[in-house]
C-alpha cells in the first residue's frame, strides 16, 4: 500500500492500518463525516485479503487495499476501484550509503516480499529498464513485509529493498540511500477506495458520499501541515519528527486533486497485475475501476 496516505475516511473505510496505511480520523472531527451522511458504514482492521472478502461477502462497505484488490478484479472477483488518492507510488528503493548507481546493484542482492509481488515486479522491472538481468546480474531473495525487509537492510542480510513511508524515511535517517523514486518509473496510482460490484448497483449514494469526504480529508490535510503531523504522531505511532516531516513532504506531492488517475496510468496498473497473475489476455479498464461516482462527487465537492 502504499504511504501511510493519510485520509479522513471518517469511519467509512475498512482498512488494515500498516498494509494500506490509510487512517481514520473519525475521532479528530466527526462533523467532516455526519456533515455528508456518513453514519452506520461498518470498519474492520485486518489483512488485505480479509478486507476484499469482506467487501464482497458485503460484510464491509468499502477498503482501501488499492492493488490488492485490482488484483482481486482481475482473478474475477466482484470488486471495483471507485476512486485514489494517490496519482503514483511512494515506494523507494533504498540501498547500502556505497551504492550511487543502480549500475552499482551488479554482483548485489535486493530483497523482495514475495514472488511476484509488486515490489519483485517493480525490481525487475527497474533492473531491466537500467541493463541489469534480474537473478543473473543482482540476487532476488523472497523476505517478507516491509518491516522485515528494513531489518535485513539494517542487519546487512541485503543490499537494497523497496519500502513505502514511514519505512523509507526511516531507513534514510539509518543512513541508507534513496536510489530511485519508483513514481519516477511507472505511473501507476496508489491509496484506491474499493466497494463490491452488488453496491455498485444498489447504493450508489453512499459511494458518492465517502468519495467526497476522502477529498475534503484529502484537501484538509494538503492544507493543514502541523495538525496531520500531530495525527501521524497520535494515530500511526511516528513519533520522529524528522521522519514524519519527510513523509509528509513526499506524500502530499503525489495526492490527486479528484480522485481520479489518467487512463494511461490504470493501463499500467493492469498490465502490472496481469504479470503478476499470469495473466495474458486483453483486459478492459471497466473489469477494475469505476470512476463514474469520483466525477458525479467533485461536481458536489464544496
Amino acid at each position: 500500500m502504499l504511504l501511510p496516505t493519510l485520509v479522513l475516511v471518517l469511519g467509512v473505510v475498512g482498512y488494515p492500518w500498516v498494509s494500506s496505511g490509510w487512517l481514520s480520523l473519525n475521532h479528530y472531527d466527526p462533523t467532516l463525516g455526519t456533515s455528508f451522511g456518513l453514519t452506520g458504514f461498518r470498519t474492520l482492521n485486518g489483512l488485505t485479503s480479509d478486507t476484499v472478502q469482506a467487501v464482497v461477502a458485503g460484510d464491509l462497505d468499502f477498503t482501501t487495499t488499492g492493488n490488492v484488490a485490482t488484483l482481486a478484479a482481475l482473478r474475477g472477483m466482484p470488486i471495483r476501484n471507485v476512486m485514489i488518492s494517490s496519482i503514483a507510488t511512494d515506494q523507494t528503493l533504498l540501498v547500502r550509503p556505497e551504492i550511487r548507481r543502480v549500475e552499482d546493484l551488479k554482483g548485489k542482492m535486493l530483497g523482495v516480499a514475495g514472488i511476484r509481488s509488486i515490489s519483485d515486479v517493480s525490481i525487475r522491472l527497474l533492473l531491466t529498464k537500467y541493463g541489469l538481468v534480474p537473478d543473473v546480474d543482482v540476487t532476488i531473495v523472497t523476505l517478507g513485509g516491509s518491516g522485515v525487509r528494513l531489518t535485513a537492510l539494517q542487519g546487512g542480510k541485503v543490499d537494497g529493498t523497496l519500502l513505502s513511508a514511514p519505512q523509507n524515511k526511516a531507513a534514510v535517517k539509518m543512513g541508507f540511500r534513496e536510489l530511485i523514486f519508483m513514481k519516477d518509473l511507472r505511473g501507476v496510482p496508489s491509496g484506491s477506495l474499493s466497494t463490491s460490484v452488488r453496491k455498485i448497483q444498489t447504493d450508489s449514494d453512499s459511494i458518492v458520499r465517502a468519495i467526497r469526504v476522502t477529498l475534503r480529508a484529502l484537501r484538509f490535510i494538503k492544507g493543514n501541515k502541523e495538525e496531520t503531523l500531530k495525527l501521524m504522531s497520535k494515530e500511526l505511532g511516528i513519533k520522529d519528527r524528522e521522519i514524519s516531516h519527510m513523509v509528509y513532504d513526499d506524500g502530499i506531492k503525489l495526492y490527486s486533486d479528484t480522485g481520479i488517475p489518467s487512463d494511461a496510468s490504470v493501463m499500467e496498473e493492469i498490465g502490472i497485475a496481469k504479470e503478476i497473475l499470469g495473466i495474458s489476455r486483453d483486459v478492459s479498464t471497466s473489469e477494475v475501476v469505476d470512476w463514474s461516482f469520483a466525477r458525479i462527487a467533485l461536481r458536489g465537492l464544496k
